[in-house]
């Protein structure tokens, strides 16, 4: 995998862009989720999926098209990542990422009951952790690179012990939790072009290598 020491800098244009559909996307799906479990009162952390939400009555259109819109622009957001870099690695990254963020959208477009909502679900979370593996390699020599790489044990572990039946819970809506607020730090503190630049930055600034991701989200190691 290539470094990204020599990936030439965002220019101011294409930050705010990629900054801007960041946000946008994350705050589609999540809002999507969000308001959908308002609008369930039956809803249930202990027994239910989050993908409940999508089958039942107003709530299903709420969660279902913010995951289709969050995936959609989530897509964009991908592929401006990966036009702001020339490595292999950053490449590597926004395709990754770019297939997760369309398998979100397919968990959207095929609800519980379809044949495919269980693949695409399994493929964004799986997708998911690839790509924070990928931009922790690309960018570890910065504090924001180690926490995104460290999300992939987090995640791995979640699930696992979940598997295991090492939760008090018999639904996943708990443990597909931490993934989708992972990727939220990621998009605004922590990835390459970080909605909250200026909080990247000081991670960045107090790591051991004094590098910086500076407020243009540079992959610098």
């Amino acid at each position: 995998m290539g470094d990204d020491a020599g990936a030439r800098p965002l220019d101011a244009s294409p930050t705010r862009r990629t900054r801007t559909l960041g946000a946008t996307a994350t705050l589609l799906a999540l809002g999507g989720i969000a308001a959908a479990i308002i609008l369930d009162p039956t809803f249930s952390w202990s027994s239910d999926a989050l993908s409940d939400l999508g089958i039942r009555g107003a709530s299903a259109p709420v969660f279902n098209w913010g995951l289709i819109l969050g995936g959609a622009v989530g897509a964009g957001y991908a592929v401006e990542l990966g036009r702001a870099r020339d490595s292999r690695g950053a490449a590597l990254r926004a395709v990754v990422l770019a297939f997760a963020m369309v398998a979100l959208a397919g968990v959207g477009v095929f609800d519980l009951t379809e044949p495919l909502h269980g693949p695409s679900a399994i493929a964004f979370y799986a997708l998911l952790t690839v790509a924070f593996a990928v931009d922790g390699t690309v960018r570890r020599g910065t504090t924001t690179g180690k926490l995104a790489l460290a999300f992939v044990p987090v995640h791995v572990a979640v699930w696992a012990t979940f598997l295991a039946g090492r939760w008090p819970v018999t639904g996943p809506a708990l443990p597909e939790l931490p993934g989708a607020l992972a990727l939220a730090a990621w998009v605004w503190f922590l990835g390459p072009a970080p909605v909250f630049g200026s909080v990247a930055a000081r991670l960045d600034g107090a790591g051991t290598d004094g590098a910086r991701t500076a407020g243009a989200g540079t992959d610098e190691h």
